[in-house]
């Protein structure tokens, strides 16, 4: 699921809990006003609590990989590694980890570049690839290269 859909699924779901405990509430307020028994209203809040409490678990374990952080998806990945691969200052890409922390993305690279004469030819072809990764995808946030030339 992509973090865009995970946020307005966990909307969906605050706005859902909230209008089930105000129709808990209502209930019991009704029952305790029809029948004069104030055990309704009390039945009503300990509904209301049960409810957030499973709200809060289930938000928990969803809200989890958006602060912690996940792989992004696989058609992120696939296109992330198209445009290295497509690049002429890599020979390999030997490693590629994504990170989604929220709407942003961190990419790790670890690739074999092509033979250059000096160290600044070097730099500058990584960061010609950061530019055009971070150009093809805007929730590109950070980018690591390693330029590597064993597997």
């Amino acid at each position: 699921m992509e973090c865009g859909q995970i946020v307005r699924f966990l909307h969906l779901g605050e706005d859902t809990a909230a209008l089930l405990g105000l129709t808990f509430a209502l209930i019991a307020v009704v029952l305790s006003i029809v029948t004069g028994n104030p055990v309704y209203d009390g039945m009503g809040s300990i509904a209301i609590g049960a409810l957030l409490i499973i709200i809060s678990f289930f938000l928990a374990v969803k809200v989890k990989s958006l602060l912690i952080g996940q792989s992004s998806d696989d058609q992120t990945c696939l296109e992330i590694r198209q445009v290295l691969e497509s690049r002429p200052e890599i020979d390999r890409i030997l490693n590629l980890i994504t990170l989604q922390l929220g709407p942003q993305i961190m990419v790790a690279v670890k690739a074999r570049m092509k033979e250059v004469s000096g160290i600044e030819q070097l730099a500058e072809g990584i960061n010609t690839c950061e530019a055009e990764l971070k150009k093809k995808n805007s929730e590109l946030r950070w980018v690591f290269f390693e330029p590597d030339i064993k597997e």
